[in-house]
């Protein structure tokens, strides 16, 4: 039995050589396209930075939180408990704030702190602007207690 080779080789040996090539390379491409798109629209919002939130914020139930540029801030009915023991629910006081540093799913906080103890007012952007909210614990209904910009 004789085989044509040629001066090429194998031809059967070849076309499997082009076609595992032609799959390798649109298998590349693929994975390329994938992770390009997936950094592009899943691009998380950049992190929000102390003049983002320095200001004054209101809420529903005459709440009042100014977040000042040193770090300090003032709340008026603000309803968290910070520690049980000794602050009551609706807060009200003032204390030291920080920003917390965004987590692996993009949540960044505005944590504010008395006498080491805190609790965080979550960031969000909702059509262009920053609001802060938190779970509402005086009602009990786990709804989101949002605070706008005064």
């Amino acid at each position: 039995m004789t085989t044509f080779s040629g001066r090429y080789g194998d031809p059967m040996k070849r076309r499997t050589a082009w076609v595992l090539a032609l799959a390798t390379t649109s298998v590349l491409l693929m994975g390329f396209g994938v992770y390009i798109t997936a950094k592009v629209l899943l691009r998380p919002p950049p992190a929000a930075m102390a003049a983002d939130v320095v200001g004054d914020w209101s809420g529903r139930d005459n709440v009042v939180l100014t977040l000042d540029p040193d770090h300090t801030f003032d709340a008026r009915n603000l309803p968290l408990n910070i520690q049980s023991s000794r602050y009551s629910t609706p807060f009200s006081g003032s204390g030291q704030w920080r920003l917390s540093a965004p987590d692996r799913y993009h949540s960044q906080d505005v944590v504010v702190e008395i006498d080491g103890y805190g609790m965080p007012l979550t960031l969000a952007r909702v059509d262009n602007r920053v609001r802060l909210y938190l779970t509402d614990i005086v009602g009990g209904g786990g709804d989101r207690f949002w605070l706008d910009r005064s």
